[in-house]
């Protein structure tokens, strides 16, 4: 027959099992976050000499995630237009002559503790110029947006008639942007370059997923 001291320690043990399971539960249970974005040019100044702040072209990520269709409720779907916050923003920039707005966009992402890092692949046409790169949010100790963005910004041609135009590649000039920065939810993150910029806003939203008990 079991002692009554014997029966105290098997319902702590019970307990102790119970709230490490709850414990771990709770540590892989998702928080879900929506990320938002605007990319813009600077307009340089007449004779305004700009700085190539990193020569080595960007390359893809082979694991970049393109954004889905806006869904509501599906991981990395993209924010649909009445899920961004940052129109406002769009509007000035686009009365300023010192800015032109490119890229407007964000989506929804699960984020959990010691995960693996997610890039989104990011990749505009404007014209003959091209903006690509990746934004990757993620949580450590804190949480991060981390910015590798490049503006591929063609030369005017001078076009050889002795040469059929489709054989020539036009000549152009690659800026790149690349910066980790902790951030905090509800603020403006700014990120700078005297070539273009990103304006972010992380929100911590609720869980677009129906929530699984748990044995």
């Amino acid at each position: 027959m079991m002692t009554y001291s014997r029966f105290l320690s098997s319902i702590a043990a019970t307990v102790f099992l119970l709230n490490s399971a709850y414990a771990l539960a709770e540590a892989n249970e998702a928080s879900w976050y929506s990320i938002e974005y605007i990319v813009f040019e600077n307009t340089p100044l007449i004779n305004q000499p700009l700085e190539v702040w990193n020569k080595e072209p960007f390359q893809m990520p082979a694991d970049a995630i393109a954004l889905e269709p806006s869904s509501g409720n599906k991981s990395f779907s993209s924010l649909s237009t009445q899920q961004q916050q940052l129109h406002g923003v769009y509007r000035r920039l686009e009365k300023l002559s010192s800015y032109t707005p490119i890229a407007h966009g964000g989506w929804i992402q699960p984020v959990r503790n010691k995960q693996k890092r997610k890039s989104v692949s990011i990749i505009h046409q404007m014209g003959t110029d091209r903006l690509e790169g990746t934004l990757t949010f993620h949580r450590g100790r804190f949480l991060h947006l981390s910015v590798d963005l490049q503006l591929n910004e063609m030369l005017p041609l001078a076009i050889n008639n002795n040469y059929a135009a489709d054989t020539i590649t036009p000549p152009s000039t690659l800026y790149r942007l690349t910066e980790s920065r902790r951030i905090k939810t509800s603020q403006s993150n700014y990120f700078d370059h005297p070539r273009f910029g990103v304006l972010a806003i992380v929100e911590k939203i609720n869980s677009p997923t129906p929530n699984t008990s748990t044995p």
